[in-house]
């Protein structure tokens, strides 16, 4: 006999496409023991016996006049990379979706469960489809379980890149609710609705992500119309809460450019007789920020709006550019009438360039 542990007994059914549908009124409608019953613990036993042949049936279990009643759990075996550029996500996912059919009750089973060859195209079963799949790879064939009641049993387990569009405005301190959507192919929500299986739904606790840290899923239930589609259809979202770990970027991007500022405030010290020093400092100072710039682009989301790193980014190329200009304004004045004005634009540059850098960060990092 095999026993499913009850966090890793959670396979996520990537028929996971299940929200629980009908709105608030349907919370009333659902058989409490049949949810109950849904989000028992998996037990197999190698003597339980499959159902006859006869009893399958291509016919959706339980009367025409109220849905089917399907669960669906998911097990995160491994979150593997977030691709901030193409906005995806790849994960190893234990997927488990599970169902009444009395047409397969044996009272011989118990609560015991049978572990059968899936009759794929001899039995109704629930036909799923995630929103903006990327990829799909099967680990190994479905699992079709059923127990003593009927409750059939479907555990997948899958490798999915999946894209949910992320909104990166804070980046790089950004937080973000990843969601995962799983619709009906084609069932509407008077044919099918679906229900969270919490016990079967969970994620391990070391993961291969570098860069985020990853909270614990949740599972979210509705109903909703689909584009170019009539009626409403039963939908579930999968959450994973999702923190960048900033320090990362703190070192790579923010250090480097506050020494490339600081590399062109060094011009407000450089004598007026030495402006070949000035300028060779101030382009220097540019060209490098530019360079800075090419190389962290390809890493970088692409998007069409600034993030505060972009912020960071602007200001700090502002800043750098008066630099470049005192040295300009240097060569062109302090040979002439004009020469004492370069003083007191050293003097209030190397007062004013501080707290311009100051409020440079804050207004990018902290507003």
């Amino acid at each position: 006999m095999l026993a499913w542990p009850s966090g890793a007994s959670a396979i996520v059914a990537l028929s996971l496409c299940m929200l629980l549908g009908g709105g608030p009124g349907w919370a009333a409608e659902r058989p409490a023991d049949l949810v109950s019953q849904l989000e028992r613990e998996i037990v197999t036993s190698s003597a339980a016996r499959c159902p006859d042949g006869g009893a399958y049936s291509l016919v959706r279990p339980g009367p025409t006049s109220a849905p089917t009643i399907v669960g669906l759990g998911i097990f995160f075996q491994d979150v593997a990379h977030l691709n901030d550029v193409e906005q995806t996500l790849e994960m190893d996912l234990y997927v488990v979706a599970r169902w009444r059919d009395p047409r397969l009750a044996d009272s011989t089973r118990g609560e015991m469960s049978a572990d059968c060859p899936p009759p794929t195209g001899r039995l109704w079963m629930p036909q799923l489809e995630p929103a903006r799949l990327r990829s799909r790879q099967t680990f190994y064939p479905e699992r079709f379980l059923v127990d003593g009641q009927g409750v059939v049993t479907l555990l997948r387990r899958l490798w999915v890149k999946v894209s949910d569009p992320l909104d990166f405005r804070d980046f790089p301190v950004d937080r973000h609710h990843w969601t995962m959507t799983i619709w009906p192919v084609e069932s509407r929500s008077d044919e099918i609705v679906f229900v969270p299986l919490k016990r079967q739904t969970g994620i391990s606790k070391q993961l291969s992500i570098q860069g985020w840290w990853v909270e614990a899923p949740r599972l979210e239930a509705s109903t909703d119309v689909r584009d170019q589609r009539s009626g409403t259809f039963a939908r579930l979202d999968a959450v994973l809460g999702l923190k960048r770990q900033w320090s990362y970027y703190a070192w790579k991007l923010g250090l480097p450019l506050t020494l490339i500022v600081l590399m062109a405030y060094g011009v407000y010290f450089i004598p007026d007789t030495a402006v070949p020093q000035q300028i060779g400092l101030g382009t220097t100072a540019m060209l490098t920020l530019i360079a800075f710039m090419l190389t962290l682009g390809s890493s970088l989301p692409r998007i069409s709006y600034l993030t505060r790193a972009d912020r960071f980014f602007v200001g700090s190329a502002v800043l750098v550019f008066f630099g470049v200009m005192k040295a300009v304004a240097t060569l062109a004045l302090a040979q002439g009438p004009k020469g004492k004005l370069i003083g007191r634009i050293d003097w209030w540059g190397r007062w004013i360039f501080p707290f311009a850098a100051l409020a440079n960060f804050v207004f990018a990092l902290l507003v």
